[in-house]
């Protein structure tokens, strides 16, 4: 009997062990990242659309205190390629299959310890998905950023999703 149990803890823990390393096996969702926009990269050719986040679009405009344009939407896209510059991203999929309409991958992705979410919303350059799971929810880094008028909160913008819908109808921003 003892010889049973202490085979069966045995074949447990080979299992446990497997289980819990198998994402660091999973390199279909792991390398540099080619940075598309300030939510959307591209990591193992597959595109990741960062959940949690809505992103400044590539080519949007805002406005400084002043009234002044300028490109935050390039801008954000310079920051993020900045800041992975060099470094591995492992997206993990939400729920594991998750894509959205344009056939990206909802993700959660990390360079190193940090979350991409976390860090666009901190650095301003993203708004914080409010419906979001509460934890991967970035509304507290959103407030930062717009504390410290950083980003996209120095000054006005129309929220990314509005921004969308205006280019699609034919409105000028």
């Amino acid at each position: 009997m003892f010889q049973l149990v202490k085979g069966s803890a045995v074949i447990g823990m080979v299992f446990f062990a497997l289980v819990s390393f198998w994402p660091a096996l999973d390199s279909e969702h792991k390398g540099p990242a080619r940075v598309i926009d300030a939510d959307t990269s591209e990591v193992g050719g597959k595109r990741h659309r960062l959940y949690g986040v809505d992103a400044m679009e590539i080519d949007q405009i805002c406005h400084r205190r002043d009234g002044a344009a300028w490109s935050c939407g390039r801008e954000a896209t310079a920051a993020l390629a900045k800041f992975l510059e060099g470094r591995t991203v492992n997206c993990d999929i939400w729920q594991k299959k998750t894509r959205d309409a344009y056939g990206r991958f909802i993700s959660i992705c990390y360079a190193g310890s940090d979350n991409l979410s976390a860090w666009v919303a901190n650095e301003g350059w993203a708004i914080a998905d409010r419906d979001a799971n509460r934890l991967y929810n970035y509304t507290s880094q959103e407030g930062m950023a717009k504390f410290l008028r950083k980003g996209i909160w120095g000054g006005t913008f129309d929220p990314p999703a509005e921004w969308r819908r205006k280019q699609q109808v034919g409105e000028r921003p």
